[in-house]
């Protein structure tokens, strides 16, 4: 079924931080669940699944997180290994048919050894008795859950791919895909192929893609509209407002969405359909994992993907999909803060 073998004994995670801020309860991460603390010495015996029963600490990429392992008890010469369950392909959420990483490579990732008894952190303080707190708490940004009118603009920015057109392509069963020399994308049909000089005859083979993965705006409509790097700026929050911003995400991929100048608050996220656009009858809060103040988030597939954040300085920033290949292919763009024709930098763009 694509899970990991179970270990002899699995030590939780204690996530206490995420990137901007501590959370507000120290969150208990196993596999398969997400469990946070009340701050008394004790444990949940009830422990709160986690989207997947797959899923552990999950982390994108530029997503930060502070844990704590305990290993005090353990007997020496104990050896701890660190794993990733993930898959080796585009993460798109815990599909049950994809595998996990290869067991002799990517699958490993570190091991430790217990060694002699030290006294070297004996005197630490439990994570079941540690008690936090949310720093910022009266940011409008964390205030919109209870006082909705702090927010000043809801934008439904889009997360795009864009298929070839000019190239058609099968995919065999090995996942070799096989160009078709015979047929052309058919700007009629999207997302079907045509014989070249043929206004009516389908062909099996589909437009090769992506060829490229892209961000827009009126994500929230079928007839959304992407956007480039060297485009005319249209994402202009007003300084010190406070603004939902929805991640629609039409791509067969999750992109961690990353925002740069602000901290911000994940709200929720909702499937969608990608041929109506049409959303599911109900959200899903953000995970206890997501409590504290963040700047990057997993959008998954097929989902809007919520967040709420104060912009308190003016200037020219960005904002873009972390994984490499991605913000290097155009799914990067502009933003600015404060008058275009006057705050630092957004004078020197279209």
């Amino acid at each position: 079924d694509g899970r990991p073998d179970p270990p002899e004994h699995e030590l939780s995670f204690y996530q206490i931080g995420a990137e901007q801020s501590l959370l507000p309860k120290v969150v208990e991460v196993r596999t398969g669940f997400k469990t946070a603390l009340p701050g008394n010495g004790f444990i949940p015996r009830h422990k709160r699944p986690a989207s997947s029963p797959r899923e552990a600490l999950l982390m994108g990429p530029s997503e930060r997180a502070d844990v704590l392992v305990d290993f005090r008890g353990l007997k020496k010469g104990t050896v701890v290994r660190l794993i990733n369950t993930g898959p080796d392909e585009p993460f798109g959420g815990f599909d049950p048919s994809v595998g996990i990483a290869d067991e002799n490579t990517t699958r490993q990732v570190m091991e430790f050894h217990v060694v002699h008894d030290t006294k070297v952190g004996n005197d630490a303080t439990p994570p079941e008795h540690l008690k936090l707190r949310l720093p910022d708490a009266n940011d409008p940004a964390n205030l919109v859950w209870r006082q909705p009118a702090v927010v000043t603009e809801r934008r439904d920015l889009a997360l795009l791919e864009e298929d070839s057109e000019e190239i058609c392509s099968t995919t065999e069963a090995d996942g070799a895909i096989v160009w078709d020399p015979e047929a052309e994308p058919n700007p009629e049909e999207p997302g079907t192929c045509r014989l070249k000089g043929s206004n009516a005859s389908t062909v099996v083979s589909k437009p090769f893609g992506p060829k490229a993965v892209l961000l827009g705006i009126n994500g929230s409509s079928v007839d959304f509209r992407r956007t480039l790097w060297k485009d005319p700026i249209v994402t202009n929050p007003k300084k010190d407002t406070t603004e939902i911003w929805e991640f629609w995400n039409w791509s067969e991929d999750s992109h961690p969405i990353h925002i740069h100048l602000v901290k911000f608050r994940v709200i929720s996220r909702i499937r969608f359909n990608t041929t109506t656009a049409m959303l599911a009858e109900k959200s899903e809060p953000a995970v206890p994992t997501e409590a504290g103040w963040k700047d990057t988030v997993i959008a998954y597939p097929g989902q809007v993907t919520k967040v709420a954040a104060t912009f308190d300085i003016e200037g020219l920033y960005v904002w873009h999909c972390h994984v490499l290949e991605h913000e290097d292919n155009e799914m990067m763009v502009p933003y600015c803060v404060g008058p275009k024709s006057s705050a630092p930098g957004c004078d020197v763009v279209p």
